[in-house]
């Protein structure tokens, strides 16, 4: 069954574009660490990639693109495509031309649980990709999919109008509907995090200053002496 939604609830663009100054290792610490965190496996296309924005959500066919290119027509400036093609690397289900197309329209990025293609010029245009790999191989077009349906995107359920922030330490998720909450935490931890790099100026450290020491009372910490022999 295919669907295709028009109407998508954005949060406010104020807030989305605020997410461009925040580190997706701050987002996935307030978010729960690792449960709003993409998996590994999806890689950016070049270094020193910043990208945020509202999620477009895609579900496409393995090894097909043809809902990919209407997705980037009903995307608005601002807006993350996020494509399930299943983890199908076999196929390039995206390129320079696409990605071109979305950068002059005011897309922020692509990000598929899939393979692209024309990984040196998306480079060069430094237009943000993240994906699970590359391939020469072009798409077919006869499979529509879905836009704007919930999607698992690199491990991740993503909903439409979800903000999806990348560097290149990865991609993490926030949920749309607390994205200005999860903000207002982001900056908070910023804040603790320049107190803290403060503190380690001054020689402190951190198994210190985080109380570690406590938990590491609590372990059972056995020494060579108590190893069978």
């Amino acid at each position: 069954m295919h669907a295709i939604e028009h109407d998508v609830e954005r949060p406010d663009r104020d807030v989305v574009s605020a997410f461009e100054e925040i580190p997706s290792t701050i987002v996935s610490d307030v978010t729960g660490n690792i449960g709003l965190s993409m998996d590994s496996g999806l890689q950016p296309a070049y270094n020193d990639i910043e990208m945020a924005g509202s999620a477009i959500t895609v579900n496409a066919s393995p090894g097909d693109n043809l809902i990919i290119h209407k997705a980037i027509t009903m995307a608005e400036p601002g807006d993350v495509l996020v494509i399930d093609s299943e983890g199908y690397t076999e196929t390039g289900h995206f390129g320079e031309l696409m990605c071109k197309s979305c950068q002059v329209n005011g897309i922020c990025g692509i990000v598929i649980d899939g393979a692209y293609r024309d990984s040196k010029a998306i480079g060069e245009m430094e237009f943000p990709v993240y994906g699970r790999g590359t391939h020469p191989r072009g798409p077919l077009k006869q499979d529509p999919g879905s836009i704007n349906v919930p999607i698992s995107c690199g491990g991740v359920t993503v909903e439409p109008g979800d903000i999806v922030v990348g560097d290149d330490d990865g991609l993490a998720v926030v949920p749309r509907e607390s994205a200005a909450e999860i903000l207002e935490r982001s900056y908070d931890k910023l804040e603790s995090e320049d107190e803290v790099r403060e503190e380690l100026v001054e020689g402190e450290y951190l198994f210190e200053l985080n109380n570690y020491d406590k938990l590491f009372e609590e372990m059972e910490v056995v020494g060579p002496e108590d190893s069978i022999q």
